[in-house]
C-alpha cells in the first residue's frame, strides 16, 4: 500500500465506521489515509517535531500468520533502504502483534495505478521517466541484498513535482510466489513466471515485474489477456505476451523491444541486470524527447569521450544528459558573471573559458573540466566570486544544484570523483604559479 495516498469513498466509509485512534506511539492521529487487505495508514503528526509522516498500523484479525510476517519483514528494512525514490521508514514496533505499528515519510502524491488504465494514460516520456526512477530504486534495493517482489503500479508514488516514490515491501526477500500472490491483491498481473513455479528469485524477477509495469503504464492493459487466475497463471508460465505493439501501434520499435526484453520468460534472454536496463530506457528517452534522434547519440558520443565523463559507464552518461542543459556559447560571451547567485556549474566539453577575478586573469579551462561547482557544493545561497568567459565557440553541459541533489547514487560517486581529481589540478596549476611568482 502507499504511503500517502487520497483516500477515495471506501476509505471515507471504512473512517466513518471506525473510529481514529487518537495516538500511535509519539504521533497524533489526524485521518485515515488508506486501508489495505491487512492494515490501514493513517496520517500523524510528530508530537516533539510536528513533522508529518504515513503510519502503517496492522488490523487485530491480521495480526497473527502470514500477514504479521509480511508487515515484520517490511519493518525489518527500517533505517536500511535510503534511496530518493524509496519510502523511508523512519520507525517500526512489531513486538506486541496487535500493536504493531510501521512509521514512514509521508509522501503527498497519488499511486500510478491512477494512470493504468487507457482512458488516463501519461505521456509517453512521462511513462519513461517514471520507470527508470522506479528501477534506480530497485537496481539500488537488489545491491543492498532486497528483491521487492510485488512491483506494481499501486506501490509507485508520483508526487507532483515527477519525483517517484517505490513503496510496500512487504513481500521483500522471505516470501515465494504463492504467498505473494494470496498476500498482494493483484500483484499477479505483474508476476515474473519463476514466482510463480516457486524456483529461486534473483533480481531478474524485479526486471520482470518492471516490465510489466511499463507495458501497463503505456496500454492500459495487462501483458496478457485473461478470464480468471488460473488462465492467467498458464499464460505467464507457458505463453508469450501480447505484442505491445498491438495495444498501441505509434510507440517507438526500440521501445517496443525493451518491454519484450524485460518479459522474456526465460532468465537467459531477459535483461541480466538494472544497468542493462536503464541504459536502454536512458536512450530511448532520448529518441522519444528530440526531434533528431541521431542529435542525441552526437551529444553522447561527446560526453563520452570528454575526460571528465571517463570513469562513468555508459548509462550514467546518459543519465547525466537526460538531467543538463546542452549549451553553446560564442567568443567573449559570459557562463557565470562574477558577483551573481549561482545555483549551477557547467562542464566544458568543446573549446576552453577564461576565468577572471577583478578583471584579473586567473585560469583558462580546457574542454573536460567544470567550472562554477562551488555553488553546487555549499548550502545557502552562494555568490559567484568570479567570472567565466568563452575563448572561441564553447559547448558546454550545465546542471542545476536540484538535478545534482537528484542523481542516483553510482553517478553521485562518479561526480564526486571528477571534482576532487578538478580541483586537484586546479590546485596543482595554482601552485606552479605561486612558484614562478616567487621565483622558485
Amino acid at each position: 500500500m502507499p504511503a500517502a495516498a487520497r483516500p477515495d469513498k471506501t476509505d471515507q466509509l471504512r473512517e466513518k465506521a471506525a473510529p481514529l485512534p487518537d495516538d500511535i506511539g509519539n504521533y497524533k492521529i489526524t485521518r485515515l489515509l488508506g486501508s489495505g487487505a491487512t492494515s490501514n495508514v493513517y496520517l500523524g503528526v510528530d508530537k516533539d517535531s510536528l513533522k508529518l509522516v504515513a503510519i502503517k498500523k496492522i488490523r487485530p484479525e491480521c495480526s497473527i500468520g502470514i500477514q504479521h510476517k509480511m508487515f515484520a519483514v517490511e519493518a525489518s528494512l527500517c533505517g536500511k533502504l535510503k534511496h530518493p525514490n524509496i519510502v523511508s521508514i523512519v520507525e517500526a514496533q512489531t513486538g506486541d502483534p496487535d500493536n504493531a505499528y510501521i512509521v514512514m515519510e509521508y509522501i503527498e502524491g497519488e499511486s500510478l495505478e491512477n494512470y493504468a488504465m487507457p482512458d488516463k494514460l501519461l505521456p509517453v516520456e512521462t511513462v519513461l521517466d517514471i520507470v527508470r526512477q522506479a528501477a534506480e530504486a530497485l537496481s539500488y534495493a537488489f545491491q543492498m541484498g532486497v528483491i521487492h517482489r510485488d512491483v506494481k503500479p499501486a506501490n509507485i508514488i508520483l508526487r507532483e513535482d515527477g519525483l517517484v516514490k517505490l513503496s510496500d515491501f512487504g513481500c521483500a526477500l522471505l516470501f515465494d510466489s504463492d504467498t505473494t500472490q494470496i498476500a498482494g491483491a493483484g500483484s499477479l498481473s505483474f508476476m515474473s513466471p519463476e514466482q510463480i513455479t516457486g524456483i529461486a528469485l534473483n533480481h531478474q524477477s524485479d526486471i520482470y515485474s518492471m516490465g510489466a509495469v511499463l507495458y501497463r503504464l503505456l496500454t492500459g492493459h495487462n501483458t496478457f489477456n485473461a478470464a480468471d487466475n488460473y488462465a492467467a497463471i498458464n499464460q505467464i508460465i507457458n505463453h508469450p505476451h501480447i505484442p505491445i505493439e498491438t495495444r498501441r501501434a505509434e510507440l517507438p520499435r526500440e521501445l517496443c523491444r525493451i518491454v519484450d526484453h524485460a518479459l522474456q520468460k526465460n532468465l537467459d534472454d531477459r535483461y541480466p541486470d538494472w544497468k542493462e536496463f536503464l541504459s536502454d530506457l536512458y536512450a530511448v528517452s532520448g529518441i522519444i524527447r528530440d526531434e533528431n534522434p541521431v542529435e542525441s547519440q552526437t551529444k553522447f558520443e561527446l560526453m563520452s569521450h570528454c575526460v571528465f565523463f571517463k570513469d562513468f559507464l555508459t548509462v550514467e552518461i546518459w543519465e547525466v544528459l537526460h538531467a543538463s542543459l546542452w549549451r553553446t556559447f560564442t567568443h567573449n560571451e559570459q557562463l557565470i558573471r562574477e558577483g551573481e547567485h549561482g545555483f549551477s556549474f557547467f562542464i566544458i566539453l568543446e573549446g576552453s573559458v577564461v576565468i577572471t577575478k577583478k578583471q584579473r586573469m586567473l585560469n583558462m579551462v580546457q574542454a573536460g573540466d567544470c567550472v562554477g561547482e562551488n555553488a553546487c557544493l555549499y548550502k545557502g545561497n552562494p555568490i559567484r566570486g568570479a567570472t567565466v568567459t568563452a575563448q572561441g565557440n564553447v559547448t558546454a553541459l550545465e546542471i542545476s544544484k536540484d538535478r545534482l541533489d537528484a542523481f542516483s547514487k553510482d553517478v553521485c560517486i562518479r561526480m564526486d570523483r571528477a571534482f576532487l581529481r578538478s580541483l586537484n589540478e586546479k590546485l596543482s596549476v595554482s601552485n606552479s604559479r605561486v612558484l614562478q611568482l616567487m621565483g622558485i
